[in-house]
C-alpha cells in the first residue's frame, strides 16, 4: 500500500512539473527564442519581466489590456508585436502536461487562478461573423483557446 502511494505521488508531481522538453525547432538566443520553422522571434520573457543571463526571466508579470499591451510593444520598437492566436498555438507543446509551453525557455507562467491566459491580437470568429469586441486569448496551463472583451487583463509575450 504504501509503494502505491508512493508511486501515485510521484506521479502526481511529474504532471505538475514544467514542461523542458528539447527542441530543434525553437532556439534560445539570450532573451530570444527564434522558431526556425516560421521565422518568428519571440521575446523569452512576458512583459513586466527581464531576461538575465544565468538568472531567466526577472521581475513581476504584468497583466495588461490589450491597447496597453500594444502601446508597450510599440515602444519598445523593433517590430515587436502582440502575436496572433495562431502564432501563439505554436508555442503549445502537447508532449507537455501542464503547462503546455516549453517553460525552459520561456519561463515561469503567471497563473491567474483563472488560467495562465495570454493576450493574442486576433479579433474572436464565430462561425463566419466576426465580433469585434472580442478577441483570443491562449491560456498556456492546458492550451485551450477563448475569447475575451477588451477590457480583460492578461500575460503578454511579443513576436516580430
Amino acid at each position: 500500500m504504501r509503494r502505491l502511494f508512493v508511486a501515485f505521488v510521484l506521479t502526481s508531481l511529474s504532471l505538475l512539473a514544467e514542461c523542458s522538453f528539447k527542441t530543434d525547432t525553437l532556439i534560445a538566443k539570450e532573451g530570444e527564442v527564434v522558431d526556425k520553422k516560421s521565422g518568428l522571434i519571440w521575446r523569452r520573457c512576458a512583459l513586466g519581466q527581464e531576461w538575465q543571463k544565468g538568472k531567466g526571466c526577472i521581475g513581476e508579470i504584468e497583466l495588461l489590456k490589450r491597447k496597453e499591451a500594444e502601446e508597450k510593444a510599440n515602444a519598445l520598437g523593433k517590430g515587436w508585436r502582440i502575436p496572433s492566436i495562431d502564432e501563439l498555438l505554436t508555442l503549445v507543446d502537447e508532449r507537455c502536461k501542464t503547462p503546455m509551453i516549453n517553460s525552459t525557455l520561456f519561463g515561469k507562467l503567471h497563473d491567474t487562478g483563472e488560467g495562465a491566459n495570454y493576450l493574442s491580437s486576433s479579433i474572436y470568429l464565430e462561425g463566419d461573423d466576426v465580433i469585434p469586441t472580442l478577441f483570443y486569448t491562449i491560456n498556456f496551463l492546458d492550451g485551450s483557446a477563448d475569447a475575451h472583451t477588451k477590457g480583460y487583463m492578461g500575460a503578454v509575450l511579443l513576436v516580430r
